[in-house]
C-alpha cells in the first residue's frame, strides 16, 4: 500500500517537483502555443544562405552574435527575465513575465541565449559567461586534450597539474581571447 502524501503537492513526493512539472508545462505551452510568439517567429525570421551550396533556407540573425543560422538553431529569448516560480503565489508574475509582449522578446542563436541565461543567472558579465561555458566544454575533453591544448596557448607545465587549474586557466585565456 502506497504511503499518503501529507504535503498536499498534488501527487508530487515535494514541492519542488510539482512547482518543476507547473513551470514546465507553462514553459511548453508558451513554447508551442503562445500566439505573439509565433507571430514574432514571422515577423524576425528571414532567408539566409546556409544550405547545401550556398542555397537560401528559413532561419535568422542572432541579435547577439549578429550571425546567420538555421531555424532550428535559433530560440526566442525573454529581454526582461522571468521570475522564479518556486511557490503557487509565484505563478501571476511568473505567468506576466513569461507571456509577454513581443518588444519583451529577441531573437538568439541558442548558443547566445544559453550565455545571456547562464549570465543572468550567475550575476556576471556576458563576456564571462561565454569564457565559464567555454570553460565547462573545455574541461569535458580528455585530459591529454586539453593539456595539450594549453601548451599550444603557452602554458606552462605547472600550471596544468590538475583539473581546476587546467580549468582556470582555460576560462582565464577565454576571457583573454574572447570579443
Amino acid at each position: 500500500m502506497k504511503k499518503e502524501n501529507n504535503n498536499d503537492f498534488r501527487g508530487f513526493a515535494t514541492k519542488s517537483q510539482f512547482m518543476s512539472f507547473m513551470r514546465s508545462g507553462l514553459r511548453r505551452m508558451w513554447s508551442r502555443q503562445y500566439p505573439p510568439r509565433r507571430v514574432f517567429i514571422a515577423q524576425n525570421r528571414r532567408k539566409v544562405p546556409l544550405g547545401r551550396n550556398g542555397r537560401m533556407i528559413w532561419g535568422g540573425v542572432c541579435e547577439q552574435c549578429n550571425k546567420p543560422h538555421k531555424a532550428a538553431e535559433m530560440e526566442v529569448d525573454h529581454i526582461v527575465q522571468n521570475h522564479k516560480l518556486t511557490e503557487i503565489k509565484d505563478i501571476s508574475a511568473y505567468c506576466d513575465s513569461l507571456f509577454c509582449e513581443l518588444s519583451n522578446m529577441r531573437y538568439l542563436c541558442k548558443n547566445c541565449h544559453k550565455i545571456i541565461t547562464y549570465s543572468e543567472r550567475h550575476g556576471i558579465s556576458i563576456k564571462e559567461a561565454k569564457a565559464e561555458k567555454q570553460a565547462i566544454s573545455f574541461s569535458k575533453l580528455p585530459v591529454e586534450k586539453q593539456k595539450k591544448l594549453l601548451k599550444t596557448w603557452g602554458v606552462m607545465e605547472e600550471s596544468i597539474t590538475n583539473a581546476k587549474k587546467r580549468r582556470a586557466t582555460a576560462k582565464n585565456y577565454y576571457i583573454k581571447t574572447n570579443k
